[in-house]
């Protein structure tokens, strides 16, 4: 079927899982902001196009992350936003970060498959329904 989207999905370099974009606020930052750094961390794109806010929302434990041991005692989840950007629009080819060591331009079946986590499938599909919907929400 032509013209279905197609989706960027990351193999990490540290545990070859793959997975959208992902990275963590810094002091400062909103999540709008956030997210542009990591897209241009990671993909070595400016990331100016308009950001697509998800209604999905998850959370990783505290655990997961090197920099824990520095946050209060009364931390336990972490949230995580999703958000969607048409990086196509660059013009440019993706410059992996070291985090990534390949990415692949997947169909959704194709992506959904190949990522790790449920959370991110979860916001795929979300996602992958709201284009075949028409239904992306504006940017602000």
């Amino acid at each position: 079927m032509a013209g279905l989207p197609e989706y960027a999905v990351f193999q990490r370099a540290d545990d070859s899982y793959w997975q959208s974009v992902s990275g963590g606020v810094e002091e400062g930052e909103d999540l709008e902001t956030a997210a542009r750094r990591e897209i241009a961390e990671e993909t070595g794109l400016t990331a100016g196009g308009p950001l697509v806010k998800l209604d999905m929302v998850s959370g990783v434990e505290k655990s997961c992350f090197a920099a824990a041991k520095f946050w209060p005692e009364n931390v336990y989840i972490v949230p995580k936003h999703f958000f969607a950007m048409d990086i196509t629009r660059e013009g440019a080819e993706i410059a992996l970060s070291q985090e990534h060591r390949d990415v692949r331009w997947l169909r959704y079946e194709a992506a959904y498959e190949s990522l790790r986590y449920d959370d991110d499938k979860t916001a795929l599909w979300e996602l992958d329904q709201r284009i075949r919907r028409a239904d992306l929400p504006k940017a602000p």
